[in-house]
């Protein structure tokens, strides 16, 4: 009688999902979270662009000798002591106080994910045959492309539902952000009220009872008082003004229905939307508690990872001896003469294949970062969007991603019976670059004039780029042998480098040239990662001899 084969594989290549689905989680929350972190910690975006850098710098650092601990100690361990590490780092970021030490624990959080990708290339690589290799990185890479996409709209949803409508609404003296923006507008800020001409009745009413020279109490005093009139702008042209979730919940009810605290937080909304960055935001107060909750499912992702992970088939105890053979008889044994006691440092640095394929790498990440990181500031400067609506303009591309993942990982094991492993992986890591590159230069056009076809645009791009992802790490599997770990964390290392260096230069660039240069060099960044991804060679292994296909 056949023994069927246990099925502890794909639990294995779940948990690494899962992994990846919280990791992403934690890195890309504070995109959406940041305006509310700059208001309550009173920092500017060039400070909150070295945040973001904070950790692709420690993450970059962090890869080589991270995948490496991997190799030596094992999957099991080193991930689950990744996961604390996401927990305990997640949390200090919900407690920082001031740029430092907000600075500190994204770098302290960058180091500890650093691992966890290199560990999880490593897991597949223990535990799927060759031949399912892509489609078991597509689905891993599909959990942080999953979870990065709804850690912007989970997130947005969380910081409103923290600040219920009992939390005061009124407005307090340090509130009062910058009260020369309510009193005597600069250019700058003149140009961005134009963007919102809806709202010129409130910003007109508001100064009508200022000076142009009011202390910030006189100023407090005066908004409190529009903030408790009920019904105080129920005369606005609504079809043009978008608020928050909560504000649109209370705009549906008659003003002879609402209570005292929503006429208050409704009126509160209305202010915020009318003078941005003037008075602090009444939802700063659910960044904290949203951040300490993902902490917490840290925690509990360490706990599952290491009551179902072992490092090998062989050490489990679910895995019957059918699924460790069936295992073990799909794996090639390329690469196998390489130690994991020591990194490669030699063989990685002498390689041209694994620099071009780090400097695609870098390239590639110059440009994507900007999806995780700027996007829901670029809605909110050029379009307005409340919280809500921009969290999920900004899922929607990181969500497509993820399926496009999917399908790239069957796409590349398809390539690699057709044509080889060469061009089994270039073409989908290089080729779908030239998508993104158009779509990059239609947002900056005249061509997109409304937030929701820049989405468009931008759903485009991320999908052709996450296209190529499950060839990425195939390519680190195919050539990095028992050092595939190692491989990974090096390209990973030079890829986050490139995440720090777009991190902050995209954000200096949308600050000193605007948004259209920002985004015209993600494209040439792009273009850039697309002619590297043509030249990698996955038939030619870091140890071993080269494939003839």
């Amino acid at each position: 009688m056949t023994v069927r084969p246990s099925f502890v594989r794909y639990a294995i290549v779940f948990a690494a999902m899962l992994a990846a689905v919280l990791l992403y989680l934690e890195r890309v929350c504070l995109s959406v979270a940041e305006v509310y972190i700059r208001e309550d910690l009173r920092i500017g975006k060039e400070r909150m662009d070295d945040a973001f850098m904070a950790f692709f710098l420690a993450y970059a650092l962090g890869q080589v000798p991270a995948g490496w601990l991997s190799q030596r100690f094992g999957p099991r361990l080193m991930m689950t002591i990744y996961m604390l590490g996401l927990a305990v780092f997640g949390a200090f970021i919900a407690l920082s106080q001031d740029f430092w030490t907000l600075f500190a624990a994204r770098f302290l959080l960058g180091l500890s994910q650093a691992g966890a990708y290199p560990t999880a290339a490593l897991m597949v690589k223990r535990w799927v045959p060759d031949s399912a290799r892509g489609k078991a990185s597509s689905i891993v890479a599909f959990g942080g492309r999953f979870g990065g996409a709804w850690a912007n709209y989970l997130t947005g949803l969380l910081i409103v539902g923290f600040v219920p409508i009992s939390i005061p609404s009124t407005v307090t003296t340090p509130e009062v952000l910058n009260a020369t923006k309510i009193q005597a507008p600069t250019e700058e800020q003149l140009d961005t009220e134009k963007k919102t001409p809806a709202l010129e009745p409130v910003r007109i009413r508001v100064r009508a009872d200022l000076s142009g020279r009011d202390s910030p109490d006189r100023v407090e005093a005066v908004l409190n008082g529009f903030i408790r009139k009920p019904g105080a702008f129920d005369d606005l042209d609504w079809n043009k003004i978008d608020l928050p979730v909560d504000g649109k919940a209370i705009r549906k009810l008659p003003p002879n229905e609402r209570s005292a605290e929503q006429s208050e937080r409704f009126n509160r909304l209305v202010l915020e939307k009318a003078f941005p960055g003037a008075v602090r935001q009444v939802h700063v107060a659910g960044w904290r508690p949203t951040l300490l909750v993902y902490a917490a499912l840290g925690v509990a992702m360490a706990t599952l990872f290491w009551i179902l992970a072992r490092n090998r088939p062989r050490e489990h105890p679910w895995a019957n001896a059918a699924e460790v053979d069936l295992i073990e008889a799909g794996q090639s044994t390329t690469g196998e003469q390489a130690t994991p006691d020591a990194i490669p440092w030699k063989a990685l640095s002498l390689s041209r294949n694994q620099w071009v394929y780090s400097a695609g790498q870098i390239f590639n990440n110059i440009g994507w970062v900007f999806l995780i990181t700027l996007l829901p500031r670029f809605l909110d400067d050029r379009f307005q969007v409340p919280v809500d609506q921009r969290s999920l303009m900004a899922t929607l591309p990181l969500l497509a991603g993820a399926v496009s993942m999917l399908i790239g990982g069957w796409f590349t094991d398809m390539l690699v019976r057709k044509m080889g492993r060469k061009w089994g992986r270039s073409i989908p890591v290089g080729v779908f670059k030239i998508p993104c590159v158009i779509a990059l230069c239609l947002c900056a056009s005249p061509y997109l004039t409304t937030a929701w076809t820049v989405t468009i645009a931008l759903i485009v791009m991320a999908a052709c780029t996450d296209f190529g992802i499950p060839a990425t790490w195939a390519f680190a599997q195919d050539t990095g042998g028992k050092q595939a770990a190692t491989v990974l964390g090096w390209a990973n290392m030079w890829g986050n480098l490139g995440a720090a260096i777009g991190a902050k230069g995209i954000g200096w660039l949308s600050n000193e040239y605007g948004w259209n240069a920002a985004l015209y060099g993600c494209a040439v960044a792009f273009t850039l990662s697309g002619i590297c991804g043509m030249i990698i060679n996955a038939a030619e292994p870091l140890f071993g001899k080269r494939e003839e296909r």
